[in-house]
């Protein structure tokens, strides 16, 4: 199984506007969600309401990352990089060597008050 990751433009300008503290904190959590999407430090969870389809994970203390999660079958691949320049410039992150993928989304990144 391939682990694909994208993200949207709405992500990219809010991962942009989070303290240099907090992006790399995203990558270090990132490396985590690649190896175990469901590891207990994340506490990742699927979401509600107006954000039913879509889950998030947290980065630290109030900092949370939403995304959208689909599975395909298909041959993608690309480099896996979690360096924040080529986080912003990658177009896709993968990992694992079957066909079947598994496409996350990275949609919204901030405070619980802001993306929920």
């Amino acid at each position: 199984m391939k682990k694909v990751i994208q993200r949207t433009k709405g992500f990219e300008k809010a991962f942009l506007k989070l303290q240099t503290k907090w992006r790399a904190k995203f990558i270090k959590q990132l490396e985590l969600f690649l190896e175990d999407e469901f590891h207990p430090l994340l506490k990742t969870h699927e979401l509600k309401g107006t954000r039913k389809g879509e889950w998030s994970f947290s980065v630290a203390n109030d900092i949370r990352a939403i995304y959208r999660k689909e599975i395909a079958n298909g041959k993608k691949s690309g480099p896996v990089s979690l360096s924040e320049e080529d986080l912003m410039s990658l177009p896709i992150a993968s990992a694992g060597t079957h066909n079947t993928l598994i496409i996350f989304t990275f949609i919204d990144i901030g405070s619980h008050s802001k993306v929920y």
